[in-house]
């Protein structure tokens, strides 16, 4: 800080050019013995050596003439009074470790809920500045989430039918191990224009043929035989009796079984005697006339109960009715054309149909 003395100065020159200083308002100059006795005077405190201690943050005035040094002085002894010190080291607190864990656990266990559930789409986060959820009307509904699965269809309740006496020898053309042995076996009796169908419970047999009457069969597997197909007889019989997942009329259902019925049995036991014969003939205007009327009535009991069974046995009914017209469809055609591989065709359809209704009644 500057101390400006203000008292006036007056200078005067001799004769001989000589400056004379006076202050108007000066002092009366202090005697050599006032001077000794401020320099023998001692303070009333302590000496103190002092050393520089440089501070990281200074402010200086800038309104004075230096600029901050950044310096700060203070006493190398310490002040009267100051005794022993010790420091004390503080101690870990595992109460402080474990919470911190606790809380980075469940962090991260948060963020990952987050992330899952943006990816499962159950929540939604707004990002801020591209889009923000847009609320829902008063009075609509929100949209909840659902966690586990989703039932999409109703499941159709079981009913008890009451099945007519059905058995079935089917001409066994062998067992095979290998499903490329099934499937090369198969394509054996196509090639030699005979029927192949796949058992569809046991699925390593394959078959050439089927009749209601077990001599008919026997004298349909003996006339392959004379060509070199070996055959052996395998008699399938279907229950009195059966448990369907069925949202209908239980009447309906069973009236389609019995027609089902009654249509497999006059196609295959018709074709199966006609296979047998050297020359097969074609069947009579009333045979015919027959098995339209029976084909007509199955058609619309099985438009009557169409839709109405279960989804894991609607896939049955489905390939039970196309075997069927396919089967009526083929002896139509012989009997106009007179053709034996007609009669093989009607013969694969049934041996079809009777092997999906195996499946749609649980046997």
């Amino acid at each position: 800080m500057r101390i400006v003395n203000k008292a006036k100065m007056t200078f005067r020159f001799d004769e001989q050019g000589r400056e004379t200083q006076k202050n108007d308002d000066s002092f009366p100059a202090r005697s050599s013995q006032e001077v000794s006795n401020i320099s023998s005077e001692k303070p009333n405190h302590l000496s103190a050596n002092y050393r520089a201690v440089e501070t990281v943050d200074y402010w200086g005035d800038p309104l004075t003439d230096r600029a901050a040094t950044g310096i700060a002085v203070f006493p190398d002894q310490g002040e009267p009074g100051d005794g022993d010190y010790y420091v004390r080291r503080t101690r870990t607190s595992w109460w402080k470790v474990a919470g911190s864990l606790t809380g980075a656990i469940v962090t991260g266990a948060l963020f990952g809920f987050v992330v899952l559930s943006m990816f499962n789409q159950e929540i939604t986060v707004p990002i801020p500045g591209i889009g923000v959820p847009t609320q829902k009307a008063a009075g609509e509904a929100a949209d909840i989430p659902v966690l586990g699965s989703v039932i999409t269809e109703k499941q159709a309740p079981l009913v008890q039918v009451v099945l007519p006496s059905q058995s079935y020898h089917f001409l066994q053309y062998g067992v095979f191990s290998t499903a490329e042995g099934v499937e090369l076996a198969q394509q054996q009796l196509r090639d030699s224009g005979i029927a192949a169908a796949r058992d569809t419970v046991d699925e390593k047999r394959v078959y050439a043929g089927v009749s209601p009457d077990r001599e008919e069969a026997k004298l349909l597997s003996n006339r392959l035989k004379t060509g070199g197909v070996h055959l052996i007889l395998h008699e399938i019989s279907l229950p009195e009796s059966a448990t369907v997942e069925y949202n209908g009329e239980a009447a309906l259902l069973q009236q389609y079984l019995a027609q089902s019925a009654d249509l497999v049995y006059m196609l295959s036991s018709s074709s199966a005697a006609l296979l047998g014969e050297a020359s097969p003939s074609r069947q009579s205007q009333e045979e015919m006339e027959r098995l339209r009327e029976s084909h007509q009535l199955w058609t619309k009991s099985a438009a009557a109960i169409r839709g109405k069974l279960s989804a894991a046995i609607d896939g049955e009914a489905k390939e039970m009715e196309k075997a069927m017209n396919s089967a009526v469809e083929a002896m139509e055609e012989f009997n106009e054309k007179g053709e034996q591989t007609m009669l093989w065709e009607v013969q694969n359809e049934v041996m079809r149909f009777i092997l999906a209704e195996q499946k749609l009644i649980g046997v």
